[in-house]
């Protein structure tokens, strides 16, 4: 079943417009019918509702955080956790997860979650590509007090995020066990996850060592898929 022009239309404004993303919606109609396309249109028309109302609200609460919250001199502690941090970050522009986050439809904001001491790091890799930073406080904070989690679509923005902790969890003896370290060095936990949807995602959990003076990597202990 061929593409009908009031479906082309409504793409438009969309901002789908070029002959490869036409042809995508082409072969989509031809698969699965045009019952399904317009459903699909529809369901990114309520996206864009959402991002229209809610992104400009986001960038200003961001702009705010930043605000409040200037970039401080960091230790050396501090400086080998953003290394770190930063290196993750490089890898994931480098991989192609990076599409399912940065390369997104109109009408869809990539969000980019990190600890305070992966701010500079951050807006170093993402400054350019249009993302929203936060830190994982801040962006429970816009949760809770500006947005309705429940009340609107999804899939307006889609997250990637980090996060570095020192030491093992309550439950992570096993990890003592199986990785012992030597005298002196001290165990990280870092986090690198991605969410494009309610059910499209995952997360790796690493273990790192840290001996004072640099941090090295030793394993991925834990993936995450959903």
């Amino acid at each position: 079943m061929p593409l009908t022009a009031a479906a082309v239309e409504r793409l438009a404004a969309l901002g789908v417009t070029s002959d490869a993303e036409l042809d995508f919606w082409r072969r989509t109609c031809a698969a699965d019918g045009e019952t399904f396309v317009w459903r699909y249109i529809e369901k990114l028309e309520a996206d864009s509702v959402a991002y229209r109302r809610w992104f400009p609200q986001l960038c200003a609460f961001a702009d705010d955080c930043r605000r409040a919250r200037p970039a401080l001199e960091l230790s050396p502690v501090e400086s080998e956790q953003r290394r770190v941090l930063l290196t993750k970050m490089r890898e994931f522009t480098a991989s192609g997860d990076r599409g399912a986050i940065l390369n997104r439809r109109p009408f869809q904001v990539a969000i980019v979650l990190v600890p305070p001491v992966g701010l500079a790091a951050a807006e170093e890799v993402f400054g350019d590509a249009g993302a929203v930073i936060l830190t994982e406080a801040e962006w429970e904070r816009w949760r809770a007090e500006v947005y309705p989690q429940d009340a609107e679509p999804f899939s307006w923005y889609a997250r990637v995020w980090w996060a570095l902790h020192e030491g093992l969890p309550e439950d992570g003896e096993w990890l003592r066990r199986e990785y012992p370290l030597p005298p002196g060095n001290e165990y990280w936990l870092v986090v690198a996850g991605e969410a494009w949807g309610s059910l499209a995602g995952g997360a790796n959990h690493e273990l790192w060592r840290w001996d004072g003076t640099r941090a090295e990597y030793v394993e991925t202990y834990q993936i995450d898929t959903y």
